[in-house]
């Protein structure tokens, strides 16, 4: 084993970086991003356990989303499937806290800013009651879901993963490739990210929801990759500028899957409660979600344009 490659497992062992810089390896920069990452899941997971409420809630899928990444970035660099386990578990508890959210964004948002707007034509307010019953019930599972072993046994894998630098070879031994520069993977994986939204993004605005909703993830899991290795790059000025196409692009995706995942939950409502007071609400509110998803529709081609001319900071 090289003396280069034993200062870099010490490195790992003692006192991973807060941050990654381009004179890292490879190996050290994944020990960084998984410290990290652990120590805001840690948090996160604390906050929700204590007082599991909207905004931890959030919060907490916020540190599971961000942990997804680095994970399938880290298997990635290591060629390893030693994470594999790991990342189901991050997915299927972020996954389970979606519903909920949800619901959080119907209450607090859609519905909260109808209620006056559409006081003429509909009573939104009905809707309301029907849908905290259902976040109510979701917040309770969200609470057995959290005092259940999920969340253990993801908080054990990672910590065990972390201390026993299980991406690397047999034995903890550091590869050419855990060794080799970072600076240059971490440039290969954000051009291979970008050029596979490129190409998929084609016709954004005349893509099926459920092809678009696919690209939306594509498009969150580049801004969390910029996150996790941006500091690798000495002009965060150039990386703001692309970060904010990726952003503005991300916001409208993201308000066309709200649109969508609006309508589901008022069906759910309507299916429950059949009075004519509550299906007058929910096409409401349905008549504004059609609307709003044409503005937001007729706004992506401007907002594509600008994220494919966008100078690429890397």
């Amino acid at each position: 084993m090289s003396d280069r490659t034993n200062s870099s497992r010490r490195a790992a062992i003692v006192s991973p970086p807060d941050r990654l810089t381009s004179r890292m390896t490879v190996d050290e920069a994944i020990a960084g991003v998984l410290t990290q990452n652990q120590a805001e899941l840690v948090a996160a997971m604390r906050a929700a356990l204590d007082r599991p409420m909207p905004e931890t809630v959030h919060e907490l899928r916020t540190a599971l989303q961000s942990l997804h990444a680095a994970l399938a970035l880290s298997a990635r660099w290591a060629d390893s499937e030693a994470l594999t386990e790991i990342l189901r578990d991050a997915r299927a508890l972020s996954d389970a806290l979606g519903e909920t959210r949800h619901w959080d964004i119907l209450i607090a948002e859609t519905l909260a800013r109808h209620i006056d707007t559409l006081a003429d034509i509909a009573d939104v307010a009905v809707l309301t009651e029907g849908a905290a019953v259902a976040r109510q019930e979701g917040y309770r599972r969200v609470r057995l879901l959290l005092d259940g072993p999920l969340p253990q046994k993801l908080l054990l894998g990672l910590a065990f993963i972390v201390s026993q630098q299980r991406w690397r070879d047999e034995g903890g031994r550091t590869s050419k490739r855990l060794a080799g520069d970072v600076r240059v993977r971490a440039k290969r994986e954000v051009a291979r990210l970008d050029k596979r939204l490129l190409d998929r993004g084609k016709r954004l605005r005349r893509l099926p929801d459920e092809t678009r909703h696919a690209l939306a993830v594509e498009v969150k899991h580049l801004r969390d990759t910029i996150e996790l290795l941006q500091s690798i790059w000495p002009r965060p000025a150039r990386i703001r500028r692309y970060r904010d196409r990726v952003q503005a692009l991300q916001s409208a995706l993201d308000g066309l899957d709200d649109a969508r995942t609006t309508q589901l939950l008022l069906n759910r409502i309507a299916s429950d409660d059949p009075s004519p007071l509550v299906q007058r609400a929910v096409g409401a509110i349905g008549g504004w979600v059609a609307r709003d998803k044409i503005d937001r529709l007729s706004a992506l081609d401007e907002l594509w344009r600008e994220f494919r001319s966008a100078k690429r900071f890397w």
